[in-house]
This record gives C-alpha cells, structure tokens and sequence, in this order.
C-alpha cells in the first residue's frame, strides 16, 4: 500500500464516521434526521449556551413516550442514569432538558401522590411519594402569582399548635 492510497482510505473512513463533539460525543447516526441536525447545531456551541427549549425539543424526538408536553406523566425517580446510559446525548443536555420539563406548570400539576412514574419507554416505573406531590404544590405555588417574594416577614401575634393527634394543645 502507498502512502497516496494510505492517505485516501483513512479520509474514507473519517467520512463514514458520525460527526463528533469536542467533548468525545459521537452524533448517533440512527437517531431521527431532525435530532441529528439539532445536534449537529448544537456542536460548536459552549454547554451553556445551550438553550432549553433546544434541550427539551432533543429528548421528545428521542422518547416522546416520556416527554409528552401536552399530557406530561411524572418521570421515574433517576431517568437521568437512563438517558446518560443511552448515550444518545451529550451529558450537558440532559440536566438543562429534565430541569427545563419539570418545572413546566403541567408536569408540576401531575405530581400527585400515588400518581405513576414513567420510564423512557411510557411504561410505569414507581409511584409519586407524598413528599414529592408536597414540594410539587409547593413549587407551584411560588411560581403563581398568588405568592408575594417581596415580603421579607410576617408578624405572628397569636400561634395555636395541635399536635396530629390532638392530645396536646398550647397557646402562644
């Protein structure tokens, strides 16, 4: 083989390689066209410059099972182990994708307490705890324009405190 023909097969073989990433991610050539070329787009900007509805628009052409944003259902509890382990992203997408779908309104309004958890396929995978359908409410709450952040304090004249069990009661 001649140095002419050595050079011409490894110019072959870089072409017939996915595109990569500076980070190392290879651009999966089985994934849909339209996440290719999202992806493509995304390669030679920085990690924080990537934008969420960039992100989010990613991961509902790859599992638009889960990432349903007209009826979202709770995702299982670490998905993101999943989606890093399918190496169809690069692992500075994933974070800005779950955090941009689960503070959405709707998603927050589906965590309810017994409600089913979903993996990346759509197939149940848990349960909403009480805990989780608590902070839900409460991050809710504080994205409405009911809650009032410029408030530094409230003055509390009188407390009354009941126990849960109603056996104990005081006055302060």
């Amino acid at each position: 083989m001649t140095a002419e023909n050595s050079i011409t097969s490894d110019q072959q073989e870089q072409e017939n390689q996915p595109a990569s990433e500076p980070d190392g991610f290879v651009i999966n050539p089985g994934l849909p066209e339209e996440a290719q070329k999202i992806l493509a787009r995304l390669q030679d900007r920085s990690d924080s410059d990537v934008m969420n509805s960039e992100a989010l628009r990613l991961v509902r052409i790859i599992w638009p099972k889960a990432f349903n944003v007209s009826q979202p259902k709770p995702l299982k509890i670490g998905i993101h182990r999943e989606m890093a382990d399918a190496k169809l992203l690069p692992a500075h997408i994933i974070p800005v994708a779950l955090r941009f779908f689960t503070s959405m309104e709707r998603y927050l309004e589906a965590i309810k307490s017994g409600a089913t958890r979903i993996n990346l396929q759509g197939k149940p995978a848990g349960r909403v705890k009480l805990r989780e359908a608590v902070d839900a409410e409460i991050k809710l709450y504080t994205h409405s324009s009911d809650f009032i952040p410029s408030r530094s304090s409230v003055v509390i004249e009188k407390i009354r405190v009941l126990s849960v069990n109603g056996l104990a009661q005081a006055d302060a």
